[in-house]
């Protein structure tokens, strides 16, 4: 499949080994295009649009919220196409991402089969199922773990 006939994907990430972590996952089935931050996205998001938006919330300057907030005001359709992949997020941040109506919340460190498996439903679903959080099978082990500690 040529890079035209692919479902066009924005990452947006501050960490170069983030982006090239993901364009390696995603450059058979998607045509990936980068941005450093969140103000060089919006730039891109004035022109193209974009099957989906892989979005980190926390970048120096413009993080992913002034992204997000950007789509609401002025695409509000596209927000069902972002998918957020961050590393911690508190829960009130994870409320309010999911305010946004985007497509899922992935965390980091993420395993490749729940990455592809993400992009994949927001292509194909747009958001009709709601926000979905997904979590590597690490992140929910320790998430049990804890969960047992506390009890």
């Amino acid at each position: 499949m040529s890079n035209a006939e692919k479902p066009s994907v924005l990452l947006v990430d501050d960490n170069q080994a983030t982006c090239t972590l993901i364009t390696a996952i995603l450059h058979r089935d998607f045509s990936v295009e980068t941005a450093g931050d969140g103000m060089e996205a919006i730039e891109k998001l004035r022109i193209k649009q974009y099957a989906v938006i892989l979005l980190d919330l926390r970048m120096p300057q413009f993080d992913g919220f002034s992204v997000l907030d950007f789509l609401k005001a002025n695409n509000p359709d596209m927000l069902r196409s972002v998918l957020i992949v961050t590393a911690v997020l508190t829960r009130k941040e994870i409320e309010r991402a999911k305010s946004y109506g985007v497509c899922g919340i992935i965390t980091k460190p993420f395993d490749v089969e729940t990455l592809l498996e993400a992009v994949k439903q927001c292509v194909g679903d747009r958001g009709t199922l709601g926000p979905t959080v997904f979590c590597s099978p690490m992140i929910l082990l320790i998430a049990d773990l804890l969960r047992q500690r506390l009890s």
